[in-house]
Order: structure tokens, then sequence, then C-alpha cells
């Protein structure tokens, strides 16, 4: 037996037909689509030919990364452990005076 609940009449929706389509449809058509819209792995692509100019690239190449000396990477962990631990001190300030306010 289904709980009676202390207000009158049935729950929202209950033995009505929603509106729009299933979810039925909507799985079979989002599976009918995903089909069509994949290619296959078997297709090549077309993909075109093309070759620069070596004339068009007449600038030096722009520097690669460089990688970091033992210290700098020594002083830029510290920094952003300050930095961390300072933006918690700020964050356990502001707490500190929210609830204070508070009460």
């Amino acid at each position: 037996m289904e709980a009676q609940s202390p207000l009158a009449g049935r729950p929202a929706g209950a033995g009505r037909q929603r509106p729009g389509r299933s979810a039925a449809e909507v799985a079979r058509q989002d599976a009918l689509e995903d089909r069509e819209s994949r290619p296959s792995p078997f297709e090549s692509a077309a993909v075109p030919v093309f070759t620069p100019d070596p004339d068009d690239f007449r600038d030096p190449p722009p520097g690669g990364r460089q990688a970091l000396s033992g210290a700098t990477v020594r002083r830029l962990q510290q920094l952003s452990l300050g930095a961390g631990i300072g933006l918690v001190g700020l964050g356990l300030g502001f707490l500190a005076l929210r609830m204070r306010r508070a009460h």
C-alpha cells in the first residue's frame, strides 16, 4: 500500500505522459547520430600536400625553453610555499573575523 501524504491530491505528474520524446527515442536518435557522424577508422583522410617555401622563414627560429638551474628551482619552490602559507593565513584571519561578527 502507498504511504499517504498529509496533503490532498496526487504527487506531481503522477499518471501523466511526459511531454516531448521519450527517453528511449532520444537515446535511439543519439545513437544513430553518433554512428553517422563518426568517420570509419578504415577511411583515409584527404590531407592536402603542402610544402612551404624556405624563403618565407628568413627570421631565425625563436629560442626554445631552457631548463632552470637547481638554485632557481629551490627559490621558486620556497616562493610558492611562502605564498601558499600566506594565503592560508589570510583565509584563517578572514574566517576568524567572520565568526567574530556572527556572534
